[in-house]
């Protein structure tokens, strides 16, 4: 058995596009209990949510908050009272699926490997090195993956004791919060230290491209994310998603609620991030 949670928030538009993919790309031959939680940002959206899940997801477990708590209070019930398989696969609905992954086959492993507490699949390449921490790839029982120096809520598979006994919350920005659990920045330039500590993998071998497209860039429903009472962000396919997609997969077309200047939002990523995409645009500047 295994857990599958995903969290939403008042995003109708993308839930299609990413149960869809979900189907085809996330393999799953062992039994499965699915888990959703919807946030209520936007009540009439939300409610939009509500009645397509129920049509197209029936065997899930859905639960609401409305108002909106934010994504760490939401997931704070769920990981506390609601997990209970040995594994975790957790992704939100703004995410769709690229390439092929077997569960099945990674909760394998990670039997096989309790070093390993978490195995997430990437936004971007594998780059060899993101805020200065080097992200060496490793080889556990066939499957090869590279090391990551914090803990991440992008799509992946954990071991769901590990969280629970790990897990604490706040509701703004919760993913760097959980992460100082495992330590300071410095110790975590350790790759000894963040392999004992943390136990988190990337999926695939060093510049493999991304297993997952962010389809929410410009749907972003975080307080700290909303832009005059509207979902923030912004789109701009050229940097945010043509540069790490593989090339083999052909790039469609998905909801864009606004497209513009990304330079800013590149701006806080890592300096390895932003040097990447400058030389893996067109018309990047």
């Amino acid at each position: 058995m295994i857990d599958i949670l995903i969290t939403g928030s008042s995003r109708p538009q993308l839930y299609p596009y990413f149960w869809e993919s979900f189907n085809k790309m996330i393999f799953i031959r062992d039994k499965k209990r699915i888990i959703i939680h919807e946030d209520f940002v936007f009540p009439g959206e939300s409610i939009k949510v509500i009645n397509w899940l129920y049509k197209n997801i029936p065997e899930a477990s859905v639960t609401i908050d409305d108002p909106a708590i934010g994504l760490g209070y939401s997931l704070d019930t769920i990981i506390r009272k609601q997990l209970t398989s040995k594994y975790t696969f957790y992704t939100q609905e703004d995410w769709e699926f690229e390439q092929p992954v077997d569960l099945d086959k990674l909760m394998w492993v990670m039997d096989k490997n309790p070093e390993i507490n978490l195995i997430f699949l990437n936004k971007i390449r594998n780059l060899k090195m993101l805020n200065d921490a080097p992200q060496p790839e490793f080889m556990f029982s066939g499957v090869k993956m590279c090391l990551y120096h914090s803990w991440t809520f992008l799509p992946g598979l954990w071991r769901t004791d590990f969280v629970k006994k790990h897990w604490r919350v706040r509701q703004n920005r919760p993913e760097g919060y959980f992460t100082n659990v495992f330590g300071t920045h410095e110790q975590r330039m350790s790759v000894d230290y963040c392999k004992e500590k943390i136990g988190a993998y990337m999926l695939g071998r060093s510049m493999d491209y991304r297993y997952a497209r962010h389809i929410g860039n410009d749907w972003r429903m975080a307080t700290w994310r909303l832009e005059n009472g509207k979902p923030g962000g912004v789109h701009d396919e050229n940097r945010m998603d043509l540069p790490f997609m593989a090339p083999w997969i052909k790039y469609k077309e998905r909801p864009v609620r606004k497209q513009g200047n990304v330079v800013g939002l590149l701006n806080e990523e890592p300096k390895e991030l932003q040097k990447y995409v400058k030389e893996n645009t067109f018309n990047g500047k």
